[in-house]
């Protein structure tokens, strides 16, 4: 148990601290008014009935207080439930909370309300750059792999060639074979850095994009993959929203490949009541969507949409396919 939680448990509720404090107070009153007044408490004395008839006239007072402090205590602890239920993902609904009966809850509802918002603010802010910094580093990585690690295995090639021309003809088949090898590695390195930073993105947009990877990944998997885009989808998204869409469809494609044992796949991007939706859609042999695989990186793309402000969420059962869904844009 933690320190907070055991100093919570260690002291009383505030209710449980005032009603205390009020039977005290009453107690306390009553006791020195018998004192002053003289009641005779003896066997058979008429003040021992007096007596009586004031410590019952305490205990209901004490009663009434509790039931009233009690009763004006119900807003407050209706306030505090609605804040701890409050979940702070992206596109999670706000507890309502209760209508304020006094001045101080008025305050409460108005100070947790601009907390509320200078935290999704503060949040939205953050993820942007969180967002831009590995894309920042994605491309980095990009042109050093392009750059300089092309040109080493390009350099490479060239002197490769160049001794086939005087090396010994029982070498040069070794040479040739060795030629092909660093051909095949440059091939991809240079897969790799598209896959890091997509020239198509930062050139054509996002459809762009998206049809140039549906098609490189029908070539290469030789899996049916169908591809299509709603006409004015793109043009509500903000450069973060589409490097989402674009990343989800890279990662849910290649869990298609490594995991589904699929013969097709629908990639659809569109619009729904304002949202902008992506589905990526199939017909593989599905898992149990509360024990996932290890590897499949949903955790990333959950993680990915929850900094751009989307939820993204996954259906898929044995037998039944896989069908991911990002939502982004949502009120």
């Amino acid at each position: 148990m933690s320190r907070t939680s055991a100093s919570r448990l260690a002291k009383p509720p505030l209710l449980t601290q005032v009603l205390a404090v009020n039977a005290a107070i009453i107690c306390a009153t009553v006791l020195a008014s018998s004192v002053a007044w003289g009641f005779d408490a003896r066997p058979g004395g008429v003040d021992r009935e007096r007596f009586l008839v004031l410590v019952a006239a305490v205990l209901a007072t004490v009663l009434v207080n509790a039931m009233v402090v009690r009763r004006r205590f119900q807003p407050l602890g209706r306030v505090i439930d609605a804040m701890e239920a409050v979940d702070f993902l992206p596109g999670s609904a706000r507890p309502a909370m209760p209508e304020p009966d006094s001045a101080e809850v008025a305050r409460l509802h108005s100070a947790f309300a601009r907390m509320l918002r200078r935290l999704e603010a503060e949040r939205s802010r953050t993820a942007s750059a969180v967002l831009q910094a590995q894309e920042a580093e994605r491309a980095r990585l990009a042109r050093d792999l392009h750059d300089e690690t092309n040109q080493a295995l390009t350099g490479v090639l060239l002197r490769l060639e160049a001794t086939m021309q005087d090396a010994p003809p029982r070498l040069r088949d070794e040479l040739r074979e060795t030629q092909a090898v660093a051909t095949q590695a440059m091939g991809e390195l240079l897969r790799l850095a598209r896959e890091l930073r997509p020239a198509a993105l930062d050139d054509l947009g996002l459809a762009a994009a998206l049809r140039t990877k549906a098609d490189e990944f029908a070539r290469r998997t030789r899996l049916r993959t169908d591809l299509e885009i709603v006409p004015g989808s793109v043009d509500q998204l903000d450069a973060d929203g589409q490097l989402v869409v674009y990343r989800v469809v890279q990662e849910g494609l290649s869990n298609v490949v490594q995991h589904a044992r699929a013969t097709r796949v629908v990639v659809t991007l569109g619009r729904q009541a304002g949202t902008t939706v992506l589905q990526i859609a199939d017909d593989g042999e599905g898992f149990d969507v509360q024990r996932p695989a290890p590897g499949l990186g949903l955790a990333g793309m959950r993680e990915r949409a929850a900094l751009a402000g989307g939820r993204l969420a996954v259906d898929s059962a044995h037998g039944q396919g896989t069908t991911v869904e990002l939502r982004l844009g949502e009120a």
